[in-house]
């Protein structure tokens, strides 16, 4: 999939009437399902390190259901909050309809921080969530490029040829 596919696929929400841009570093929490054998564990995904090209500084840690359960989900929202300090929160979802650790975690972390931008990168299922919430259809590279652009304010018509 090229980048302008993964743009066009892009379905932005936003919570309000308006979505302030990431403008500083920001702090990507990835909530990973377990990996099954056609994507593999080594496969990358995600926003950070795209959102990390564009906002130097941003910092990407991953919380898997094994957090979850370790601790309970206060425990790994308050370590979460405690790490992202006072950077804005990115919460990369894959599939947040079929993994309810995820979606619990992903209440908690909006109940917490409802400016928190939510990024689905799997199907689309649950309802919008976070002050902007986006989905990309997809997990390749080229996606989480497409939705870190959205992210830091780039828009549909900044893109020539798109």
């Amino acid at each position: 999939m090229g980048l302008a596919a993964a743009r066009r696929a892009l379905r932005v929400t936003p919570a309000g009437l308006s979505y302030e841009p990431v403008t500083g570093p920001a702090y990507v929490a990835a909530f990973t399902p377990v990996a099954n054998i056609a994507v593999g564990e080594e496969t990358p995904w995600g926003v950070g390190a795209e959102l990390a090209r564009l906002r130097p500084g941003t910092g990407t840690a991953t919380y898997g259901w094994q957090d979850a359960e370790a601790g309970g989900v206060p425990a790994l929202i308050e370590n979460m909050l405690d790490t992202a300090a006072d950077r804005r929160i990115v919460a990369v979802v894959r599939d947040v309809h079929r993994h309810p650790w995820m979606a619990d975690a992903l209440d908690a972390l909006l109940a917490a921080r409802p400016e928190t931008v939510v990024v689905e990168m799997g199907v689309p299922q649950a309802p919008p969530a976070g002050a902007l919430h986006i989905a990309t259809h997809g997990a390749a590279r080229v996606c989480g490029r497409a939705a870190a652009e959205v992210i830091v304010g780039i828009g549909a018509g900044d893109h020539p040829g798109d």
